[in-house]
């Protein structure tokens, strides 16, 4: 079983070395960066509130989500998909969660605070390589 964890914590280091990462509490705030094609990678995403606010976008059609989970925890998106999210299932043991806005920021979840990586070459960075992820994973 691969075990992403690592994959995220290199991600983090990575980007802490080049650039800051701004660290927030306002959940608004990170669901008002959310546009577009958006990829939710792990099992939870930030609080309650949050994941509620990922599934109004949703619903209204304000964004498009693809979800990579594992699959024990792929009938947790049920509610997702059932608004039109895309979710696939990888072997993965997920231990962090991460969003990523196409052509924009990587949001980092946490229970009570979000990282946010604003800066266009190391979420490019990130992005492609997360990108190689959906080729082996599968449609739940």
């Amino acid at each position: 079983m691969k075990t992403l964890s690592i994959l995220a914590l290199l991600l983090t280091a990575t980007a802490q070395a080049q650039a800051p990462i701004t660290t927030t509490t306002d959940t608004k705030a990170v669901l008002g960066l959310l546009r577009g094609n958006v990829d939710l990678y792990g099992v939870t995403f930030g609080s309650g509130e949050f994941q509620r606010g990922i599934l109004q976008l949703t619903q209204q059609r304000a964004i498009r989500v693809r979800v990579m989970t594992s699959p024990k925890f792929a009938q947790n998106m049920k509610p997702l998909k059932a608004v039109g999210a895309a979710v696939y299932t990888m072997p993965a043991n997920f231990t962090n969660s991460l969003i990523v806005v196409q052509g924009g920021p990587i949001i980092i979840s946490g229970k009570t605070s979000y990282q946010i990586v604003t800066d266009p070459k190391n979420a490019a960075a990130m992005t492609g390589l997360l990108t190689q992820y959906w080729q082996i994973a599968r449609p739940y």
